[in-house]
């Protein structure tokens, strides 16, 4: 009988323990249009298709703004099989509270469209993203420039 209520108090705790931990994460995980605002840098790595079934590869380097309110700009400079081009792009994105979120940007000169999912971390200093074009295989991982203070 002791052993008993010994075994269910230490699952209490246990319990307890880890819904505390739980509600805290959730707590500091949360994101928005506004606590993911700021400029980041980035780099971009991957493939990118050239002809059906021909891919080259692509990598950049750039600057990233969200504005705090679904706008964002940037600039970057690309290199596709040895070529660099130096771009700006514009457009909007969205942010889910889990810290995931998207963007869709017009990019020039090419005249471009380019879709991106990504997910902030580390309380919204860093950043993974992967596009979701179809003929573009490229993964960026960015830092906030100027970082925010943690919780």
């Amino acid at each position: 009988m002791k052993n008993k209520r010994t075994l269910t108090a230490l699952w209490a705790i246990v319990f307890f323990a880890l819904a505390t931990v739980m509600a805290s994460t959730a707590a500091h995980a949360s994101c928005s249009l506004a606590n993911v605002a700021g400029s980041y840098g980035y780099t971009t790595s991957g493939f990118v298709a050239i002809a059906p079934g021909t891919f080259a590869p692509a990598a950049a380097a750039g600057r990233i703004t969200f504005d705090g309110n679904g706008h964002v700009h940037g600039t970057q400079t690309r290199v596709v099989a040895g070529s660099s081009l130096d771009e700006t792009y514009s457009g909007t994105y969205s942010v889910n509270t889990n810290c995931t979120g998207s963007f869709t940007v017009l990019v020039e000169p090419d005249t471009r469209t380019s879709t991106i999912d990504l997910v902030w971390t580390d309380n919204t200093n860093g950043v993974s993203a992967v596009f979701t074009n179809p003929g573009f295989i490229l993964t960026a991982t960015g830092r906030r420039i100027s970082p925010r203070e943690t919780d």
